[in-house]
């Protein structure tokens, strides 16, 4: 089954966004940092909010958008009826897919992560030092990837247009900023892993056991919900 959708995807255009948007976040934050050095004082710290902030906010759903979004955009040119009319079973499929887009987003937020060490290094003349913090994020990040591939595999399966895809995507980073940043219902925050962890990572806090548990259950919940609507999809015209 994965053998089969290796061989679907579109390798080169994949890895253009892939590589892309990983390496402009710490070109656009290393020069932001170089340029107010003395702002930013804290070296790593300071290097890691100029880099990861609107990355992790604003970029990082929009990025696993594309890469579901291409994941099935194949299979949108057959109407879905290979899927349709295939013996194996269309949750296969969903899940085929979604562990695909699950290892090429953990592929760029590795890359994110050494980017990040090699411009601290390198050209901010930084010692390598101190940098667990930011290997916890990374792999905290990864793991919040979960619930959002669920949704995306659903709008990518409702959506043809990969412009609406992105433009939703973006919409979800804004409710989910606004999930954080309000305090009215704090339960609430939880609700887009993504986002949370986007604000700890810019306060430098550790995912504490409690939110932790909120963050998992929501998470959960979303992957089961979503992706049952999309093997629902998968049996209708």
């Amino acid at each position: 089954m994965l053998k089969i959708e290796f061989k679907k995807l579109k390798l080169f255009s994949l890895l253009s966004t892939v590589l892309i948007i990983p390496l402009l976040a710490n070109i656009f934050g290393t020069i932001n940092y170089l340029l107010n050095q003395e702002v930013l004082k804290n070296k790593w710290e300071s290097l890691w909010t100029q880099t990861s902030l609107f990355y992790f906010m604003f970029f990082i759903i929009p990025l696993i958008s594309i890469i579901v979004s291409s994941l099935w955009s194949v299979e949108h040119k057959a109407g879905l009826k290979l899927i349709r009319t295939s013996p194996i079973k269309n949750i296969n499929f969903i899940m085929a897919k979604s562990f695909i887009a699950f290892i090429t987003i953990a592929f760029t937020q590795i890359y994110f992560l050494l980017l990040f060490v090699l411009s601290g290094k390198f050209i901010c003349g930084f010692k390598i030092e101190g940098l667990g913090l930011y290997s916890y994020y990374i792999g905290i990040s990864i793991l919040s990837s979960l619930p959002i591939i669920a949704i995306m595999n659903y709008l990518s399966l409702k959506i043809k247009s990969l412009g609406l895809i992105v433009l939703m995507s973006v919409l979800i980073s804004i409710f989910g900023f606004a999930l954080v940043a309000q305090n009215i219902l704090p339960l609430f925050q939880n609700i887009i892993a993504s986002s949370k962890l986007a604000i700890a990572t810019n306060h430098f806090d550790l995912i504490n056991r409690s939110d932790g548990i909120k963050m998992f259950l929501f998470s959960l919940i979303e992957i089961l919900i979503f992706t049952k609507k999309s093997n629902n999809l998968l049996k209708y015209e």
